[in-house]
C-alpha cells in the first residue's frame, strides 16, 4: 500500500560540521561535482532510509556547492518489517522472505527516484541491521540484487542526522523561540532524543533508546498474555491504561536520570511515530499534548486492525500509549510535530555521494 507520497518545495541547510564529523566515518570521499558554477553544483539525489518497519525515500535537487537543498521533489514510504521479522525468529535473524521483500522495495524505490530525475541513489540501514545476527549475509544479499550502495549506520549517527535535519527545518517554520530544544525521533526499533541549550558551549545530551514502535508493541504483548506473534488490538480501556503505565515506567528507569525534566523545551518530534501515527490520529497537525493523547489513546483503543486500518494498524494504538507514557516521565508538555525524518540529512552527507 502507498502512503505518503507528495511534492514540496523548502529550503533547509544541513551543519558543515556534522556533514565532515559523518565523512569521518567513512573512506567514501565527497561529491566531485561540487565546483563553482551553478549548473555543476546543481544535483538531483535519491535517499533511502532502510528503517525497522518501514523504507523511506526522498527526492530532492541539492546545491552540493553550498550543502543546501534547494527543491524536494518526491517522497515515498513502504512498509516493511525488518523488527518484526527479528523479534518472530528464534535465533535473532532475518528471514528469506523479509529479504525477497527488502529487494523488492527497494528496486521499486530506485525506479520511482529514476523517474524522478534522480542522478544519485544511496542508502543507510539503522536499528534491525545493528542487531540481526545475518545483517552482513542479508546485506550482501541485497546488493547483489540492487544497483545502489547501502551503509549500516551507529544510532548515534542515527540520532545526529535527524537532529540537525529538525533544527534546520524547524528554523524555516518559525516553530524554535526563546526555549531550549529536544528534538524526538521514533522509529521501529529503536528511539533517540536529544536535549541541546541555550548555551552552546554545553554539548548536547544524546539518549539512545532500544524501545520504539515495534518493539513496545511486542513488549506490551509479552506483558500481557506472554505471545508477541498475535496483534494488540483492541486495546480497551484497561489495555490503554496497562501500556501507558508501561511505557512511563519504562522512560522513568532508562531515559529520566540522563534527561531530566524537558518543561521548558520545545519539543519536536520527528520520523513516522509522531508525524504520521501519532499526528494523524490525534488529527491535529500542529502540536498535541498530554490530554489529547490521552483522549485519543482511550476512544482508538476501541477498534481492531480492520477498523484502524493501513500498513502500521498492528503499531498505531500502542504508539500513543508509547509517547503519552515518555511525555508524562520527561514532563513533556506538548510536542510539534514535523515532516522530517533521516533521509534529508541523508542528502548532505558527503559520506554517501562520489
Amino acid at each position: 500500500m502507498k502512503i505518503s507520497e507528495a511534492k514540496h518545495s523548502f529550503t533547509a541547510r544541513i551543519l558543515v560540521a556534522f556533514i565532515i564529523l559523518l565523512s569521518s566515518c567513512s573512506g567514501v570521499g565527497t561529491n566531485s561535482n561540487s565546483t563553482t558554477s551553478n549548473d555543476s553544483c546543481s544535483e538531483v539525489r535519491g535517499a533511502i532510509d532502510i528503517g525497522s518497519g518501514s523504507t523511506k525515500l526522498l527526492v530532492a535537487r541539492v546545491d552540493v556547492c553550498k550543502q543546501v537543498i534547494t527543491n524536494l521533489i518526491y517522497e515515498a514510504q513502504r512498509s516493511v518489517d525488518f523488527k518484526e521479522d527479528l523479534q518472530r525468529s528464534k535465533d535473532n535473524t532475518f528471514s528469506t522472505e523479509i529479504t525477497k521483500k527488502a529487494i523488492s522495495v527497494l528496486n521499486e524505490l530506485n525506479y520511482l527516484a529514476t523517474k524522478q530525475g534522480a542522478s544519485k541513489l544511496s542508502a543507510v540501514a539503522t536499528s534491525a541491521f545493528r542487531t540481526a545476527s545475518n545483517a552482513k549475509e542479508t546485506l550482501d544479499e541485497i546488493l547483489k540484487n540492487i544497483d545502489f550502495k547501502v551503509m549500516i549506520i551507529s544510532q548515534k549517527q542515527e540520532a545526529l542526522f535527524a537532529y540537525h535535519s529538525a533544527l534546520n527545518i524547524a528554523k524555516t517554520q518559525n516553530l524554535i523561540g526563546d526555549k531550549p530544544v529536544a528534538v524526538w525521533d521514533i522509529g521501529g526499533g529503536s528511539m533517540q532524543i536529544i536535549k541541546s541549550y541555550k548555551d552552546t558551549k554545553t554539548q548536547p545530551v544524546i539518549y539512545l533508546g532500544k524501545m520504539a514502535s515495534v518493539s513496545f508493541k511486542n513488549s506490551y504483548l509479552e506483558m500481557r498474555n506472554g505471545d508477541k506473534k498475535t496483534g494488540p488490538n483492541p486495546l480497551q480501556k484497561d489495555g490503554a491504561i496497562e501500556a501507558m503505565n508501561l511505557a512511563r515506567n519504562y522512560a522513568n528507569k532508562d531515559a529520566k536520570e540522563l534527561l531530566g525534566d524537558l518543561t521548558d523545551y520545545t519539543v519536536l518530534g520527528v520520523g513516522g511515530v509522531h508525524y504520521y501515527s501519532v499526528r494523524k490520529q490525534t488529527g491535529i497537525n500542529n502540536e498535541y499534548d498530554q490530554q489529547v493523547l490521552l483522549q485519543t489513546l482511550l476512544k482508538r483503543a476501541k477498534l481492531n486492525d480492520k477498523e484502524i486500518g493501513g500498513d502500521f494498524a498492528k503499531t498505531d494504538v500502542t504508539n500513543l500509549a508509547l509517547v503519552l507514557g515518555f511525555m508524562q516521565s520527561l514532563k513533556v508538555e506538548k510536542v510539534h510535530p514535523i515532516k522530517v525524518n533521516m533521509t534529508h540529512g541523508l542528502l548532505l552527507a558527503t559520506s554517501l555521494w562520489k
